[in-house]
């Protein structure tokens, strides 16, 4: 591509996160002969206690120094987005932007500046983690998001959801008629990947986890919405059943005691809790300690813990709510989906992917195809591509070949457990 000028494209999104930095380096990586990224936050800070540096290779340009996302609201805050989404267009003049990708529409001033891409005809594509699961509005509510959806999606050249129920979200307002690319969050994959037994003795030691157990394991926020406390409640029915079986918690937030206290006394030295875990390598070896994942959520827009749990080579147990599990997880084949809050369906669950052995294995194999499949049909920097082809400012590009390449057999640790993903060859 020499001499020839790169097509410039910003990312405009509320704040900085481990994933967006991530999916960032990857375009800069994978696209920067053809592509000038820029990488535009509206506030300096997220509200999740994140602290990860912005690489200069991203080009960061952030329009809220000190302010964090969500943190405010009422009239004012409305009239500070519109006065910032005014510097944001002026900006984008300024440094003759080619298409843009705006993360989501939850603000007047994000609808000001889709609305002024469409005025000055520059590619606009709308990212959104919402799934049609969490399209529940009725009433007045939902004559106004329906007008102003419909707006929205009607100013955009195409959409970027995370997977299909992301898609399946817009279809009543418009979205049908759009181009869709997929463009989700994802973890670190190589990380999980590259786990070796001497990361793994260490995280079992820091966290005092027992040798020679088998663990479901649950990953994010202990908050209400995550519903752990159907977890708990579901391994406290199975645990008579399942005794060779513990629980490992990873995450903090503000249920941590209420949950802990909500353990059986009998089973306190089978639940394991590790806290808000902030080095994602850390976090990476913990997925690689167990066989099993769970996700009870009451509502999951995306979940990328559902991506690192099928890296991790585990067997997939989702509320039927969670996005990434509409991709990740399939009833039979590598685990099971159950209505959200239902104990009962849970514990079943649960019982029903530790029944055998052998199709335990098979399960956490076939969690493995399908991120291989999902990381060729989903791959983020593809539907950036496609997208930019959409507009013709990039040539159509060729299928995804997944870089690292996704393991295709369960490693050698933990006979019982049935082992971490590797990628060597053999049974």
């Amino acid at each position: 591509m020499s001499g020839t000028p790169k097509t410039i494209l910003t990312i405009v999104a509320n704040a900085p996160s481990p994933y967006r930095i991530a999916q960032h380096l990857r375009i800069v990586d994978e696209l920067g002969d053809e592509v000038e990224l820029w990488s535009v936050f509206l506030n300096e800070h997220n509200w999740q206690p994140w602290n990860h540096a912005l690489p200069p290779s991203i080009r960061p340009v952030v329009f809220g120094p000190g302010e964090t996302a969500g943190r405010k609201s009422g009239p004012m805050a409305i009239w500070h987005d519109w006065r910032k989404a005014g510097q944001v267009i002026r900006w984008l003049k300024e440094h003759r932007v080619d298409a843009v990708i705006t993360a989501g529409c939850n603000s007047l001033g994000l609808l000001r500046l889709i609305s002024w891409c469409r005025r000055a005809g520059t590619p606009n594509f709308m990212f959104a983690d919402s799934n049609f699961h969490g399209d529940r509005v009725t009433g007045w509510r939902r004559w106004i998001k329906r007008r102003y959806l419909s707006r929205v999606v009607s100013n955009l050249t195409g959409l970027m959801p995370c997977g299909e129920y992301g898609r399946r979200y817009f279809e009543p307002y418009g979205g049908a008629a759009k181009p869709c690319f997929f463009m989700p969050h994802e973890p670190d994959y190589r990380r999980i990947f590259d786990v070796t037994d001497a990361d793994r003795d260490r995280v079992e030691t820091k966290f005092q986890l027992q040798k020679n157990r088998r663990r479901f394991i649950y990953s994010g926020r202990l908050a209400p919405v995550k519903r752990v406390d159907t977890l708990i409640d579901a391994f406290a029915k199975i645990a008579t059943e399942r005794p060779d079986w513990d629980l490992l918690i990873i995450g903090g937030g503000p249920l941590e005691a209420e949950l802990r206290d909500r353990v059986p006394a009998s089973l306190s030295e089978r639940v394991a809790w590790t806290g808000f875990i902030d080095d994602p390598q850390e976090l990476a070896v913990l997925y690689t300690c167990g066989e099993v994942f769970i996700l009870p959520s009451s509502y999951e827009p995306w979940a990328v813990v559902v991506c690192e749990a099928a890296a991790a080579g585990l067997a997939i147990i989702a509320s039927e709510v969670v996005g990434a599990a509409g991709e990740l997880c399939r009833n039979g084949v590598n685990g099971s989906t159950f209505p959200a809050g239902d104990v009962d369906a849970l514990a079943a669950a649960l019982i029903d992917v530790t029944a055998d052995d052998d199709r335990l294995r098979h399960a956490r194999l076939a969690s493995l195809k399908l991120l291989d499949d999902w990381r060729r049909r989903g791959d983020p920097v593809q539907g950036v591509r496609l997208a930019l082809a959409h507009s013709q400012l990039l040539p159509l590009p060729p299928p995804v070949e997944p870089t690292p390449a996704t393991p295709t057999i369960l490693g050698g640790v933990g006979a019982a457990a049935g082992g971490s993903p590797s990628t060597g060859s053999g049974g």
